[in-house]
């Protein structure tokens, strides 16, 4: 048992977010959204982008009741707050489209991905005396044995997100990583 007093006992979530998406594929006469309702009104953002064999953006995107005009590729955003998922109609487009929900104030509407870890804590601050004299404070931190957190994801403990700042890999005996340290 290589670490016995690193045992991971505390339970918390690795928070992921990302733009709350609404429809991200090829154009079709009527697209079938594939997100979830955001929770608060929003507006959408819509994007048109070529990919191989679909190149033709000029054309028009109702949603709803109101009308988007693109001449090209680029990006267009609905003026109408919406409490529903809309209707979304395009008119010859042969193009790729994504839809975001923003909010009232044009900013992308952050969805959440919860996944449940175990973890060791330490929120203690901890300072060292440093040789030219002072002192460094060494930022809270825990060890997970979760793999796939990355610098900037959410460590949320006790009802508190912890932005991850520096990760720290813990290597067992034949060199590969058992555990990692993260800091907060």
């Amino acid at each position: 048992m290589p670490f016995p007093h690193a045992k991971l006992v505390d339970p918390a979530s690795l928070v992921t977010k990302a733009a709350h998406s609404l429809y991200n594929a090829a154009s079709a006469s009527t697209l079938t959204l594939t997100g979830t309702l955001p929770t608060i009104s929003f507006r959408c953002s819509v994007r048109l982008y070529t990919a191989a064999g679909k190149t033709d953006c000029a054309g028009r995107v109702t949603v709803g009741s109101e009308n988007l005009d693109f001449l090209i590729a680029g990006k267009k955003t609905t003026a109408t707050l919406l409490t529903a998922l809309p209707t979304i109609t395009t008119a010859n487009l042969s193009c790729m489209i994504e839809i975001l929900a923003l909010d009232s104030g044009g900013a992308e509407i952050q969805k959440e991905t919860v996944t449940s870890i175990d973890i060791k804590f330490k929120d203690e601050a901890e300072y060292y005396s440093q040789s030219i004299g002072g002192f460094v404070k060494r930022p809270a931190h825990c060890t997970t044995d979760e793999t796939s957190s990355a610098v900037g994801d959410i460590i949320r403990y006790a009802g508190i997100d912890h932005v991850i700042k520096a990760i720290h890999t813990i290597d067992g005996r034949h060199g590969l990583e058992i555990k990692r340290k993260l800091e907060f």
